[in-house]
């Protein structure tokens, strides 16, 4: 049994590991510890590569300073994420980063966030320069821990509401009212059209 808890443990540790050294995934990690707000991110050195050289084509990164592509890649990552809470929307502060062989880390400190989460709009359109690029972002958030997969079939942007201590895309709830009021509007057609024909006879 205790071999196979270290097995499924290293298991683990093996695929987060490989999502972050994936060039084409990015993993960001909303966390509320002793009322501050932190966000972890992770992502591939190759990955942010791509995206700077992108981002900046006036810049000679074959002769950049340590100090300035650090300065660069903050930057990058801070214009590209915008975060509402509760409809009031949440600024990234100070932050760090950690340079890599093959994986980057970021750490940012955001506004006080509330302690209660109704809804969430996110979105995090860095790295989408890069093909097929997909970003987790993931929140424990006192009871609301759970994630959600941006791409490019959302744009890289989500909006969601807390049920259950769970995130629902407002999609879903939009679909599930359409449907109600499709069926409403199918049960008052057949009652007018059984009127009608009530009345004729």
């Amino acid at each position: 049994m205790k071999k196979y808890m270290l097995f499924l443990l290293f298991t683990v540790l093996s695929f987060s590991s490989l999502l972050a050294h994936n060039p084409l995934s990015a993993l960001y990690y909303l966390e509320l510890k002793d009322n501050l707000g932190i966000l972890s991110i992770s992502v591939s050195q190759d990955g942010l590569n791509e995206a700077l050289k992108k981002q900046y084509l006036t810049e000679d990164f074959t002769t950049i300073t340590t100090e300035k592509y650090k300065e660069l890649a903050v930057r990058y990552i801070k214009d590209h994420f915008d975060l509402t809470l509760n409809n009031e929307v949440f600024l990234l502060n100070d932050g760090g980063i950690k340079l890599g062989n093959h994986q980057t880390d970021f750490k940012f400190l955001t506004d006080n966030l509330p302690k209660e989460i109704r809804t969430i709009a996110i979105s995090i359109d860095a790295f989408r320069e890069n093909d097929q690029h997909q970003t987790i972002f993931s929140v424990a958030l006192g009871t609301l821990k759970d994630k959600v997969i941006l791409n490019v079939d959302n744009d890289y942007k989500a909006t969601l509401h807390v049920e259950n201590n769970k995130l629902v895309k407002e999609s879903y709830r939009g679909t599930k009212h359409l449907g109600l009021l499709l069926a409403i509007l199918v049960l008052l057609s057949l009652a007018y059209f059984y009127w009608s024909k009530k009345k004729k006879i």
